[in-house]
């Protein structure tokens, strides 16, 4: 029996492990007392911290809508993670910009989840890691190729193919 992968095996099992993997770090940070963080601030704050942007830029690279950035946003500010500052070249917009808490709740959190998800991969084999190792770069660059695309076109650019065999 052939044990080699499809490129069309490989995405469903990336859909069912996702999922999955946000659950457990979500309970992660529940268990250690960040109930009231979510990996979507943690990533915003990791997003601004080196570059301010409005909130229509957070939504349109978040790939939300600008009500649901903005919902977002207003919760940042209340628990005093990002403020709101006046865009200098535009007196219509505000950046956001990370308060030095903001910071150092990302930079916790982010030590945090190094640490836990190090202890739950500590169960690969050193075969297992290698692959991880040629695999999530080549996902991290095609993610990133795909991701400054026009949502409409990538409809065309992911049209169904010649399936692909991985070895």
């Amino acid at each position: 029996m052939d044990d080699t992968w499809s490129v069309q095996r490989l995405a469903e099992e990336l859909l069912r492990l996702f999922p999955n993997m946000g659950r457990q770090v979500s309970a992660f940070l529940r268990d250690s007392g960040e109930e009231e963080t979510t990996l979507m601030q943690i990533g915003v704050l990791h997003q601004i911290k080196n570059r301010s942007i409005t909130a229509s830029e957070l939504a349109k690279q978040r790939r939300v809508s600008l009500q649901s950035a903005s919902v977002l946003v207003q919760g940042m500010v209340e628990r005093g993670l990002i403020v709101r500052v006046p865009d200098p070249t535009d007196r219509r917009q505000f950046l956001l910009q990370v308060t030095p808490e903001g910071f150092a709740k990302a930079e916790a959190t982010r030590h945090q989840l190094v640490n836990y998800l190090t202890d739950l991969l500590g169960d690969l084999t050193a075969q297992e890691v290698g692959a991880a190792q040629l695999f999530l770069p080549a996902l991290t660059r095609i993610l990133a190729k795909h991701s400054t695309a026009d949502p409409q076109q990538q409809d065309i650019q992911h049209a169904p193919r010649e399936e692909q065999t991985i070895p």
